[in-house]
This record gives structure tokens, sequence and C-alpha cells, in this order.
């Protein structure tokens, strides 16, 4: 779609604003609230999938993309707003691995707060440790970064919308509203 054929339903501060409340509220607070029940490989599972759900923000996904193209927009995200992971492994070991095998990977190795610090740090094989809170401050600093490039790019927003108005987001309602 061209930026002339793209007619905006809500501006990009509403879009972002419902954004906020529910993939970030609902969604990332859900993570957090899951690290605090000490579910640990159901919050990297989680943050996969939030991971997910920001890259088909970023990319535009519609009904008709979204079941195509995962690789691809997982690793496009992670390479723009996580650059300090390897795109291509953390998909293989986390959203391939952990997610749909749950195995540990190749390349990562998936901890917790007994390896605060221990960031990227490599373990006696060789495999890089994923500390589950520094990994979440990364993801929440993505979100931070797609949020502001929203409000600040026009292609940007328009992917945005694209994918908001084709699939829509969950939202926290009383059940006497569905």
């Amino acid at each position: 779609m061209s930026n002339e054929e793209f007619k905006p339903t809500i501006t990009k501060e509403v879009l972002v604003s419902v954004m906020d409340q529910s993939l970030f509220l609902m969604a990332y607070k859900d993570i957090e609230k899951a690290f605090k029940g000490e579910c640990y490989m159901g919050v990297f599972i989680l943050a996969s999938c939030f991971i997910d759900a920001m890259a088909g923000f970023h990319a535009g996904v519609t009904k008709q993309t979204c079941t195509r193209g995962n690789s691809r927009r997982f690793k496009e995200f992670v390479k723009k707003f996580m650059p300090l992971y390897d795109a291509e492994m953390l998909y293989e070991d986390l959203r391939n691995g952990l997610v749909h095998a749950y195995t540990s990977g190749k390349t990562y190795v998936f901890t917790h707060s007994n390896n605060a610090g221990f960031h990227f740090d490599k373990t006696q094989k060789g495999s890089i440790i994923l500390n589950l809170e520094d990994f979440l401050a990364h993801i929440r600093s993505a979100y931070s970064q797609l949020r502001n490039e929203i409000l600040n790019d026009h292609s940007a927003y328009i992917h945005a919308h694209i994918r908001f108005d084709e699939m829509g987001l969950m939202q926290g309602r009383p059940l006497k509203d569905l």
C-alpha cells in the first residue's frame, strides 16, 4: 500500500495508546507477573510471543500474511530493535527450540536471577547465557523503540496501523461487553 492509498482510521497517538493499553499493559505485564510467579521458562516463551507480536506491528502484518514470513519478521525486528542478539540464533533457539520443542538451543541457554550479571557471558560449553531479567529489559526497550518509531516515522505508523486495522488487538473488557 502506498502512502497515497493509506486512509487512517485513528491517529498515531491513539494507535500507540491502544498498543500501550493492550499489547504492553496486558501482554508485557503478564510476562512480568509470570516472572514474579517464578515461571521462568514460561516467561521466555511469552517473551518470544511478545517479540512476534511487536514484529507484526513493525512489518504491517495482515490476515493474509500473518502465517507467512514469521521467521523473516522476527529476525528483522530483532536486528533492528535488539541488535545485541544474533537474530538467526535467537529465532532458532528461543522461538523454535524453546517455544515449539521445549529444548535448549545450539547458541543460547536460558537462565534467571541466579545468573544476574552474566547476560551474554559464555558457559564452559560455549553457549551464550541469556539472563531473564536482562532479556526482559531489552524487550521492554524494544517496545519503547517501536512505540517511538510509530510516533515519529510515517512509514512505521502505516505498518502498525495496517496491522491494527487488519487484526485488532486483544483488549481487556468485562465479559458482559463481549
